[in-house]
Order: C-alpha cells, then sequence, then structure tokens
C-alpha cells in the first residue's frame, strides 16, 4: 500500500495516530506473531514512511544521493520506542537545492514523533569517522540502502570488511575492551532485580557484538551464517535465539508498558510487563513476576556464556596473544594453558567428574590462566547439563572445593568463574533453587544467589585493604575465618526468605553443608550459629540503645566468644555491602564499630564461653599433633613441650603458628634460649618468639629494646610457663609499617633479644619518640575481675601509637611491677591491651596502688 494514502505529511497529528494504532495492532497480535515478524514489519513501516517522505521532497531525482538505514534499524530490530538512525550519503557537492530540501526532509522528520538519529556526509567524511569513532564503523556495519544511488553503502561495507577503515585486530581490540567495560560498569552481573536488559552482562548487546564482530572478520550476516561456518553448534545456535527472543520480547513489552525506550526493567513496570506477557496478574502477581524475571536471568546467563564462547573462539583466530608472548605450557595429563585460557587436552576430560571442579582449582593455582578456553567451555557447558548437583557428594569434589576457598586466588578468580558458568548449581542442588530467584524488598539489589555472591566477593576484599588500621581488616586477617565465612556466605539465603524462621532453615542447610565437607566440630557450630543468628548485630543497632550497659551485656551473652563476634561482624559487613551500593556507608560503620568494640569489651570482662575454648584447644592440638608427626616429631615430646604451656596459647594462636612455634622449640635444647624470626605471610608482619628463664622486669625490658631498634609491636602475647619459663610471641613491624625482610637487620634484631636475656644489654631509659604527640590520645584504663587472687587484670585501650606501649612499660618500671602474662593487639586505630600484673613481691596491688596506677598511666599516655 502506498503509505502515502495513509499519511498525510501535512498533517503531523495524522501520522502520530498512525504510527499508534500500528503499535496497538502489533501489541493485540504480540503472542501470535513470532518477535522478528513484529521488527520486521516495525521496521518496514518506517522503511515506507522514510522513502515516501524522501520522495515527496524530490530527493529520489538526485543520483549524489543516498538514504540509508543504519544500527538496529538497519538490522530490522525496531522496538515499540527504538532509534530511527539514517544515514544520508553523497558522493559529490551538494547543490543549494539539494540542501534545502534535505533540511525539509529532515525537519519534516521530528512529525513523526520518535526518535530519529540522523548523520549527513560526504562518503569521504563518512569513512574519516567511521577511522576515528568505534561507534560510527560499527552503526555503518548495519547498513542498509532504502532510496538513492546504492553503491554508496557496498562501499561503506567494502571499506570496513578490508581493512582500509580498520583492521579486523583494532575492530576485535575495541569491541572487546568496549564490552568489557560495559560489563564492568555493570559488576559483571545481569543478576540486577532491576537488570537492563540491553547493556547488562547477556543482554542484547552482548547478541550483537558477537554478529559485529563476526561480520568484521568473517563477513557473515547473522548467527545461522556463524552455525554455518561451525563457529555454533546446532543446539548452541538454537539456545542462543530462544534466549534472544525471550530478551527481545521482554523489551518489546517494557517498552509498550513504560510508553518510553526504557531499557531497564524497573520495579514500577514488572507486574505490568509480566501481565503483558501472560505470566499472571492480580493475586499471582508476585509469582508471575518472580517466573518472568528468572526466566529473564536464565536467557542472560546463557548469552553471556555463548558471547564469552563466541568471542574467544574469534580471538584466538585472529591469535590476539602472539604479540605478548603468552605461551603455552601443560599443566598435567588433562589440561594445559595457552593464550592465557586453560584447555582441556580431550573431549572426555569431564568423564570423571572430579575435573570439573579441579578445574577451577587449577585457576586459582596458576596466574597466567585468566580464563576458560571457548572449546572447554563448550565441553564444560556439555557437562553441566548432565548434572543434577550432585558433585558434591563425591569426595575428590569436596577436597577440591575446599582447597578453592582457602586459596588465596580462589574467590576472586576461580569462584567467580564457578558462579558464572552456573557451576554452584552443579555442585549442590540446594543453590540452583535461589538461581535468579527475586527479594521484594526495597533494599536489596540483587537476586538470593547473587547477593551471596556478593557477599563472599566482599569477605574476599577485606585483606586487600591497604589501611593498616583499618578495622574489618584487622579482625579479619587476624582471625582463620575465611572458608567458615566463606560456607556461612554461600548458605546464608538457601531458604530463599529473610525471616527468623527461614534463617533457622538456612543454617541447618550450613551445617549439613559444614559436616558433609568434614569441618571441625567447632567450624560446624560457628557456621550454624552465624547463618542462624545472621541478623543479630543489625537487629541491635536498629531496635535498641547501644549505649546501655545492659543491652551490651545482654547481646554479648547470646554471642558468647570472641571468635564468634568476629565471625557475625565481618559477616555482616560483607553482607550490607553486598545489599547495594548504598547501605554500607561512614555513618552505618561507625555504629556497627562501636557495638562491636562494646561487646569485645563485654566479653573480655568475664562473658566468653569457657567450653567452647576447651573444644577449641582440643582440636588445634589434636591437628597439630598430626602435622607434627607427618614432619618427623615424636608425639611424646610434642605433648611434654605442651604440658608446660599455658592452654591460652593453643587459643591465641592460629593452627599455622601452632605448629611453627612447635617446632622452633623442639629444635633447640630445653636449657638454650629461642630466639626466632619468622615470617607471618597472612598478617603481613613478622613474627618475634622469645622463650626463655623468666626473672622481674623481662617483660619491659624486652619492649624497650625494640623500642630502641626502631621495631613496632603489633601484637604481644606472654605466657608464664610450669617449668620457670616465658614464652613470648610478639608480632612486629619494621619501621616502615612493613615486615622485617633485611637478613642484616634479622640478626641485629635476634643479637638485640639475646643480650637482654643474658644480661649483656640493659637499656635504662626508654627513647623518646621522634614525633611531637600532638593530638589527644586519653586512654581508657581499667581494672578488671581477675580468678587469681594474686593477680591484678589491667585493661589499658588507646590509640594505637609508636610509643603507647613503651609508656605503659615505663610506668611499670617506676613501679617495679611484674608482668605475668600480656595480650596486646592492635585493632584498627586502637591498641587494646590486657596485663596481669602484680608486686615485685607477687601480692596482688592494693586498692591505692591501682589507683595511683591508673593515674599515671593516664598521664603518661595522653
Amino acid at each position: 500500500m502506498d503509505i502515502t494514502k495513509r499519511f498525510n505529511f501535512d498533517d503531523p497529528k495524522s501520522i502520530k495516530e498512525g504510527l499508534a494504532h500500528f503499535a496497538q495492532q502489533q501489541n493485540e497480535s504480540f503472542f501470535e506473531s513470532k518477535i522478528e515478524l513484529l521488527q520486521n514489519q516495525r521496521a518496514a513501516l518506517f522503511d515506507e514512511l522514510l522513502i515516501a517522505l524522501w520522495c515527496e521532497f524530490d530527493l529520489h531525482i538526485f543520483d549524489n544521493l543516498s538514504l540509508n538505514a543504519v544500527g538496529g534499524y538497519g538490522r530490522h530490530t525496531l522496538h515499540p520506542y527504538s532509534d530511527i538512525d539514517i544515514c544520508i550519503l553523497f558522493d559529490s557537492a551538494l547543490s543549494d537545492i539539494q540542501e534545502q530540501q534535505l533540511s525539509g526532509f529532515l525537519t519534516k522528520l521530528w512529525d513523526f514523533g520518535v526518535d530519529i538519529g540522523h548523520a549527513v556526509r560526504s562518503e569521504a567524511q563518512n569513512v574519516k569517522a567511521a577511522k576515528s569513532d568505534i561507534t560510527v564503523a560499527t552503526n555503518l556495519l548495519d547498513i542498509r540502502t532504502l532510496a538513492g544511488n546504492r553503491a554508496h553503502a557496498k562501499n561503506v561495507l567494502t571499506g570496513l570488511y578490508s581493512d582500509d577503515i580498520i583492521s579486523d585486530e583494532d575492530f576485535y581490540t575495541q569491541k572487546a575492551k568496549e564490552q568489557q567495560e560495559r560489563h564492568v560498569k555493570a559488576k559483571n552481573t545481569a543478576l540486577f532485580l532491576e537488570p537492563n536488559i540491553k547493556n547488562n552482562p547477556g543482554g542484547l548487546r552482548d547478541v550483537q557484538t558477537i554478529i559485529w564482530i563476526a561480520r568484521k572478520y568473517l563477513h557473515v550476516a547473522d548467527a545461522q551464517s556463524l552455525k554455518k561456518l561451525g563457529f555454533f553448534k546446532n543446539d548452541e545456535f538454537f539456545e542462543l535465539i530462544e534466549a534472544y527472543h525471550f530478551v527481545c520480547r521482554l523489551r518489546w513489552a517494557l517498552h509498550s508498558v513504560a510508553k518510553r525506550p526504557l531499557e531497564v526493567l524497573l520495579f514500577d513496570y514488572q507486574a505490568d510487563v509480566a501481565k503483558f506477557m501472560k505470566f499472571g496478574h492480580g493475586d499471582n502477581a508476585q509469582l508471575a513476576v518472580e517466573k518472568m524475571m528468572r526466566q529473564l536471568f536464565r536467557a542472560m546467563t546463557r548469552i553471556r556464556e555463548l558471547n564469552q564462547m563466541m568471542v574467544g573462539m574469534i580471538k584466538q583466530q585472529l591469535n590476539m596473544n602472539v604479540q605478548n608472548g603468552n605461551e603455552g605450557f601443560d599443566i598435567d595429563e588433562h589440561f594445559f594453558v595457552a593464550q592465557g585460557m586453560i584447555q582441556a587436552k580431550y573431549d572426555e576430560v569431564f568423564f570423571n567428574k572430579v575435573n570439573v571442579i579441579r578445574l577451577f582449582r587449577l585457576i586459582a593455582e596458576y596466574q597466567e590462566i585468566h580464563d576458560i578456553a571457548p572449546e572447554t567451555l563448550r565441553l564444560l557447558r556439555q557437562t553441566r547439563r548432565s548434572l543434577l548437583g550432585e558433585l558434591q557428594d563425591y569426595q575428590e569434589c569436596r577436597q577440591e572445593f575446599l582447597a578453592i576457598i582457602k586459596h588465596q586466588n580462589g574467590l576472586q578468580r576461580a569462584f567467580s568463574l564457578m558462579h558464572r558458568y552456573g557451576i554452584l548449581a552443579s555442585y549442590f542442588p540446594e543453590w540452583k533453587a535461589i538461581e535468579g530467584q527475586m527479594q521484594f524488598d526495597m533494599h536489596n539489589a540483587y537476586t538470593v544467589d547473587e547477593h551471596a555472591f556478593k557477599l563472599i566477593q566482599h569477605l574476599e576484599s577485606f585483606s586487600q585493604i591497604k589501611e593498616r588500621k583499618n578495622l574489618i581488616r584487622s579482625i579479619y586477617k587476624q582471625s582463620s575465618l575465611k572458608h567458615i565465612l566463606v560456607i556461612a556466605g554461600l548458605c546464608h539465603d538457601l531458604s530463599g526468605k529473610q525471616t527468623h524462621e527461614n534463617n533457622e532453615l538456612s543454617a541447618l542447610y550450613a551445617k549439613e553443608f559444614a559436616l558433609l565437607h568434614d569441618l571441625k566440630r567447632t567450624e560446624v557450630e560457628l557456621i550454624h550459629w552465624l547463618v542462624e543468628n545472621q541478623f543479630l548485630l543489625i537487629s541491635t543497632l536498629q531496635t535498641l540503645d547501644i549505649h546501655d550497659p545492659e543491652v551490651i551485656k545482654s547481646v554479648a551473652k547470646s554471642i558468647r566468644t570472641e571468635s564468634r563476634l568476629n565471625a557475625l561482624y565481618c559477616f555482616t559487613v560483607a553482607d550490607l555491602q553486598a545489599t547495594n551500593d548504598h547501605t554500607w556507608n561512614d555513618w552505618q560503620e561507625s555504629l556497627l564499630n562501636k557495638l562491636y568494640l562494646a561487646l569485645r569489651a563485654a566479653l573480655k570482662n568475664g562473658i566468653e564461653n569457657v567450653f567452647h575454648q576447651r573444644t577449641l584447644i582440643r582440636e588445634n592440638k589434636q591437628e597439630a599433633l598430626v602435622q607434627l608427626s607427618d614432619l618427623n616429631y615424636c608425639a611424646e615430646q610434642v605433648q611434654q613441650l605442651w604440658s608446660v604451656i599455658p592452654s591460652s596459647f593453643f587459643v591465641s594462636n592460629q593452627l599455622n603458628e601452632i605448629i611453627e612455634f612447635s617446632q622452633q622449640l623442639l629444635n633447640k635444647n630445653d636449657t638454650q634460649n629461642v630466639v626466632s624470626l619468622s615470617d607471618n605471610t597472612n598478617l603481613e608482619c613478622t613474627d618475634l618468639l622469645v622463650y626463655a628463664n623468666d626473672r622481674s622486669m623481662l617483660f619491659v625490658d624486652l619492649f624497650n629494646s625494640l623500642a630502641s631498634l626502631k621495631v613496632k609491636v603489633k601484637e604481644a602475647q606472654l605466657y608464664k610457663t610450669k617449668n620457670g619459663k616465658v614464652l613470648e610471641v610478639i608480632k612486629i613491624l619494621d619501621h616502615n609499617d612493613e615486615p622485617i625482610v633485611d637478613p642484616y637487620r634479622s640478626e641485629k634484631i635476634v643479637d638485640r633479644i639475646n643480650q637482654v636475656l643474658n644480661g649483656d644489654y640493659r637499656l635504662d631509659k626508654p627513647m623518646k619518640p621522634r614525633f611531637v604527640n600532638n593530638f589527644d590520645n586519653s586512654p581508657e584504663v581499667e581494672f578488671l575481675n581477675s580468678v587469681n587472687s594474686k593477680r591484678a587484670l589491667l585493661r589499658v585501650n588507646a590509640l594505637d601509637t609508636p610509643s603507647v606501649i613503651e609508656k605503659i612499660c615505663d610506668v611499670f618500671k617506676r613501679n617495679q611491677f611484674t608482668v605475668h602474662s600480656a595480650k596486646i593487639s592492635s585493632l584498627g586505630e586502637s591498641s587494646e591491651n590486657v596485663f596481669s600484673i602484680s608486686t615485685k613481691e607477687s601480692a596482688t596491688l592494693t586498692v591505692e596502688q591501682k589507683e595511683t596506677l591508673i593515674k599515671e598511666l593516664v598521664d603518661n599516655i595522653a
């Protein structure tokens, strides 16, 4: 039908009404028509309309002009509110009449009431624009002549398909970078509760990127052509088309419901879009939205995977990494590395299901691996179809899984890929139940599974914090909590709902998961408790007065141990950070830190659970004894050594430290002093171990000697042993806040400590720090309840400055107080110190002595 008979170009209102009527007709046939047909019909309408308008202004009579559709319009993929992009080309200078007629044509386009993007260029200008702007070059790949000289479009494609405008390699590099930046901007996930269905990973742009790169490199028109060339297998091609068409249909519905070119599926429109697509409405609206969104997330996940495969295959063909010197190497009989990607050596590699999980452990282990090769990803996807979440049932798979979450690179790299490629659902079935599940509240930005994954990513980021005095960094790095928190985070929402009853269900899932993976009893109990009480700190902040001592005491009693508090604090911070971009802020952080410190003080004041401590001591001793026996140490000698060491040593130190220190003590004769330095990579410091005969003021002399060497003490533990010796574990940093790495420096420190132990060196007066203390450092000093009637238990909290311990020791020395045990620790910007002290006659302090000591400490430190 002649468009001029349907529309009067002199009546803009009739044009808009006609387009609206056409859109209504298309929507009425939405369920009876393929999305491709609807898109083509809309493109055909605008073809007819633009051609008629072109003729209306007599532009069709000029051979040097052409009217061309580009971009999505050029591909015939118009949605109700898609931009209409056109490019007018000319091959010779325009006359005044032509310019006037073109101006009238372009002005009239506004009467259509749609967004029309246009460019008017000479062929030379067009080439220049394409060379300088990858977006222009990409748009022109979809050029299609509507009217005029068809040679113009042909010339454009000829230039693009050759290297005249841009080479295949440069085009690939720029489009891959563009896609990566787009994914990073979307935080590398499509699983937002309000997803951008065009630009998020797995959105429509990912499909278009495949076609653009393929068109430039292979000169093909569409995905069907890629299938013919062998890039897609039949099932992969149909999977891509099915997923792409679903996202297209949803975008069509979103445009129709919102009545504007909206790409983000906002909460406000989700129920109406679900109704438009006949998922349901009314009383079933929430269920309808959930089903629609799950289908959307599944489609976007598939698109992203297939995008990674296709783009990766073209990258391999272009051999992009050769110039970077990425040489391949064998890992073992199953896998090798080439061009920064891990590849399977044979197609049946995943018949052994352990290799599915092992693949990701190798990714964590080898820094050279950045991704999975396309062919291997294809094999992984084929294997995944046959898995029903049973991988956790195999012991070797469980061992590999634990190795991944404990590895320093396991969470940021390997675990991310496991999540992206759907392997977590293949590992345990409970995860599949929450994949793509919506959270209908105003706070969460992500689906249930994506929130859990983000929580785990934030946990891992704690160890990357550069600021040493950051509280969360201090707690996380001082605790052996990583795998415990990861499992708790993985399981904390397995019930799918955030209520107290569902927390209990999630806690049961978490306990079963932990037991299945052979975790220690204390670890299993901690994971179960964490998940069950995941909202404890948040609910305390929101509903109770944290400045009320009785509130703090009550909450502390429900927590019971410092290890629980540390784990819950880390978990809560990660949970808040994973909720959305705005929940975690400076105010929230300050409140949570204040609550943590108050609860920690309450626990140190006698609330901590003794039974839990005894269980932890027993487990640490059992595991350490096994490992020391494997190192050929006599079990009887180990137990004889441990029999004189206080039990608190086995609680305060991590398992690897217990083993390391025991080795150093066992390698020396019992009559010899032990002074040694060792690296503590987890806490990024150096461990100083001192084991010697006890004497009065030894603790003070050691600290003052370290201060004279400009060595900073970050944490210290002093233990009086049953055989009259003293065991001191001191974590130190050099003057530049770095571990001691210089051999000469290490030797000097060891020599100085030996001189102090042997009485050959005595520092009579502590060195005055070079800086001026020009800020308020008013300490908190108090005496705590002591179970030993002959000892006074002193707590001193102050800002963590280089001189605070020196000042405390100076007061002890002036009063001739003996230090029997000590726990010194840096926590964020605070130095928290607890000392068990007595007079030099081994008597407890009188009330008057305590009052005098508190005043002296406050005056000396402030």
